[in-house]
C-alpha cells in the first residue's frame, strides 16, 4: 500500500483543488436555512419551489375560505333585499341602490366561481384569491356607505374584520396579503372620512384609527405564520433530500432509484418506450483508497458522479449511487444503439478526467459497466439483475468496458 504522501498519492491529490476534501454537495435548502429569510424571501429557485408548495398546500383551505365567504355574502345579499323593502327603496331605485345590489351580487358570483376554480383546477390561484378578497373588501366599504346614506344600518366593524381576514390561509404570500389589506383599509378610510356624512366626524375618525391599527396587528400574525411555514418548508425539504439523496455524491440513493424506476417501468409499458439500465463499478477502487486515502477516494467518487449525471436528457433519466463505488444510470425513451453510444460516452468521460490510479492497468481511474434493456411489461428488479450479471462479465473480461446482458 502506498502512503497518502507518496508520489502516487501526491499525483492524485493534484487533480483536485485545495480544501475540496472538506466540501459536500450543495444543499440549497440547508444553505437558505443558515442564511435566514427575515424578509420572507428565498433565493430564486427555492422561492419558486416554495410558491408552488404554498399553492398546493393551501388550495383546500383557500377554497373553503372562499366557499364560507360566499355563504356569508349570500346571507348579506338576502338581508339587502329585506333592507331595501323595509326602507321603501323599491319605489325609487336610484343609481346608488342599483350599485349597492350590483356590487353585492357581482362579488357573490366572483366568490362562488373562485371557490370552484381554486378547488378543481391546478395552477397558481394567488391572483384570483387576491382579486376575490379585494373585491369583497371594496364592496363592503362602498355598500356600507350607501346603506348609511339611505338610512339603513351597516356594521362598521365589518370593515375591520375584512382587513384582518387578508392574512387567512388564502394561498397569498405575506406581501400580497399585506398589499390587499392596505388597499382595502385605505379605500375604507377614504370613504369614511370623505363620503360618509351619516356619522359624526369623531366616530368616523375612531373607526379609521381602528382600521389603521388593524393592518399592523393582523400583519404581525401573518408574518409569523409565513415565517413558520417557510422554515417548515426548508426543514421538510432537507429531510426529504436526506431520505432520497446520497450525501456524498448528491445523486439519487438506492431507495429513490427503485421508487423512480418502478414508475418509469410502468410509464414505458404504457407508452411503448425503451428503457436502458447500466450498473457501473469503479475499477480497483479498494486499491485506490489504499493508495491515496479515503479523502481522495471520496472526491474521486464525487467526480465520477458528476460525470454520470452530466448526460441526463429527460426528467425520467436518472443517475444513482447504489453503495460504495457502485452506481447506475437509467435512460428513458432510448433504443439499444442510442443507449450504447451514451454509455460509451460516459465511460470515456471518466477516462478523460485522468484521475491517477497506480492500481489500474490504464494508469488512471476507469469504470466497468453492465447494461440491459427493459423488456415489454418487464420489472425493474429483473432488469437490475440482468445488468448486474453483465457487469460481472465485463470485470471478468478485463474491466474498463461495458457489456450487455
Amino acid at each position: 500500500m502506498l502512503p497518502p504522501d507518496s508520489g502516487a498519492g501526491s499525483a492524485a491529490l493534484g487533480m483536485f483543488h485545495r480544501n475540496d476534501f472538506a466540501s459536500t454537495p450543495d444543499d440549497r435548502y440547508a444553505r437558505q436555512l443558515r442564511r435566514g429569510f427575515r424578509r420572507l424571501r428565498f433565493e430564486p429557485v427555492v422561492e419558486a419551489e416554495y410558491r408552488r408548495t404554498l399553492i398546493e398546500t393551501e388550495r383546500l383551505s383557500a377554497a373553503i375560505c372562499a366557499g364560507v365567504g360566499a355563504c356569508v355574502w349570500f346571507a348579506f345579499a338576502l338581508l339587502d333585499l329585506h333592507r331595501i323593502s323595509a326602507l321603501g327603496l323599491w319605489q325609487r331605485m336610484d343609481p346608488a341602490v342599483w350599485f349597492w345590489l350590483g356590487a353585492r351580487w357581482s362579488v357573490l358570483v366572483i366568490l362562488i366561481g373562485g371557490a370552484l376554480i381554486i378547488r378543481n383546477r391546478r395552477g397558481d390561484y394567488g391572483w384570483l384569491s387576491w382579486t376575490m378578497y379585494t373585491a369583497m373588501g371594496l364592496a363592503i366599504s362602498f355598500t356600507a356607505w350607501i346603506i348609511h346614506a339611505e338610512g339603513g344600518f351597516a356594521a362598521d366593524s365589518a370593515q375591520i374584520v375584512v382587513v384582518m381576514a387578508a392574512f387567512l390561509p388564502l394561498g397569498l404570500t405575506f406581501r400580497r396579503a399585506l398589499a390587499a389589506a392596505l388597499v382595502v383599509a385605505a379605500v375604507s378610510i377614504l370613504v369614511l372620512l370623505v363620503l360618509d356624512a351619516h356619522h359624526e366626524l369623531p366616530h368616523r375618525v375612531q373607526i379609521a384609527a381602528i382600521l389603521v391599527l388593524a393592518v399592523p396587528v393582523a400583519a404581525m400574525g401573518g408574518y409569523l405564520r409565513e415565517h413558520s411555514q417557510r422554515r417548515q418548508f426548508l426543514l421538510t425539504a432537507i429531510l426529504d433530500r436526506q431520505a432520497h439523496t446520497d450525501p456524498l455524491t448528491d445523486l439519487a440513493n438506492r431507495r429513490s432509484l427503485f421508487a423512480h424506476a418502478e414508475r418509469v417501468a410502468q410509464l414505458a409499458a404504457r407508452d411503448g418506450c425503451g428503457v436502458a439500465l447500466a450498473i457501473i463499478d469503479v475499477d480497483h477502487f479498494k486499491h485506490f483508497n489504499d493508495s491515496y486515502g479515503h479523502g481522495a477516494g471520496d472526491l474521486a467518487l464525487q467526480r465520477v458522479a458528476e460525470a454520470l449525471g452530466a448526460d441526463l436528457r429527460t426528467p425520467f433519466d436518472t443517475a444513482a449511487r447504489l453503495g460504495g463505488e457502485e452506481f447506475c444510470v437509467l435512460l428513458y425513451g432510448v433504443t439499444r444503439d442510442a443507449a450504447q453510444a451514451r454509455f460509451d460516452d460516459l465511460l470515456e468521460r471518466v477516462r478523460q478526467l485522468g484521475i491517477p490510479h497506480v492500481g489500474s492497468p490504464a494508469g488512471f481511474l476507469t469504470l466497468s459497466g453492465g447494461a440491459a434493456m427493459l423488456g415489454p411489461h418487464g420489472r425493474f428488479d429483473v432488469l437490475a439483475n440482468r445488468a448486474d450479471a453483465a457487469l460481472y462479465r465485463a470485470k471478468r473480461e478485463g474491466r474498463d468496458r461495458l457489456r450487455w446482458a
